[in-house]
């Protein structure tokens, strides 16, 4: 997270993002967000010992499923998306960007403090939206296991009408565990310039 906004959105505001619930919602914290040159979103997901799927996927050994680390992946590229969609809009609409990003930063506020029967603050973003995967090249460099906290770095580098392609890496501790590409299709409501 070397030049990236701190933008720091816990799992209650996530999913109020993206359509992912538990036991599938792979990405636990939002970590930074950068808008240009490229958006670009840094995220996480602390992979526990207790997690269900450790109970029959490699025995005796905790490794977690190189296509859960895929889903992480996938579900950071849509949130990279609808944050980027946002703040372009309201800035194309003559706003300030920076406003959807202190919005997001304020619900998370009032997700982690009593609420004193105030309710949470309005979001200005689309409903959650399906994305879907059309080529997913994502090479596996080393294997992740239980205790690890996996980090997700996406990037929007290119769009061609409604399909959106992703430089995508996932690591822990600093090294690379995954690297490579995610193209898939997006909500034509969602159409980001990129330069």
């Amino acid at each position: 997270m070397k030049d990236g906004e701190p933008l720091s959105l816990g799992p209650d505001v996530i999913q109020r993002l993206i359509p992912h619930r538990r036991p599938l919602l792979m990405v636990d914290r939002v970590l930074a967000y950068r808008h240009t040159p490229r958006p670009v979103l840094w995220a996480r997901r602390q992979i526990s010992a207790n997690e269900g799927v450790f109970e029959g996927h490699f025995p005796g050994v905790s490794l977690w499923p190189g296509v859960y680390t895929i889903e992480g992946l996938g579900q950071s590229t849509l949130l990279c998306a609808i944050i980027a969609y946002v703040v372009e809009r309201r800035t194309r609409e003559g706003g300030d960007g920076a406003e959807f990003l202190e919005a997001l930063r304020a619900l998370e506020r009032s997700s982690t403090r009593p609420l004193r029967g105030a309710p949470p603050p309005a979001l200005d973003a689309p409903h959650p939206k399906l994305g879907m995967a059309g080529h997913v090249d994502v090479k596996f460099i080393a294997p992740v296991f239980a205790g690890c906290e996996l980090h997700y770095r996406v990037e929007l580098t290119h769009l061609l009408d409604t399909l959106a392609r992703f430089d995508v890496v996932a690591e822990v501790d600093g090294v690379d565990v995954a690297r490579g590409t995610m193209t898939g299709a997006i909500d034509p409501s969602m159409v980001l310039p990129v330069p």
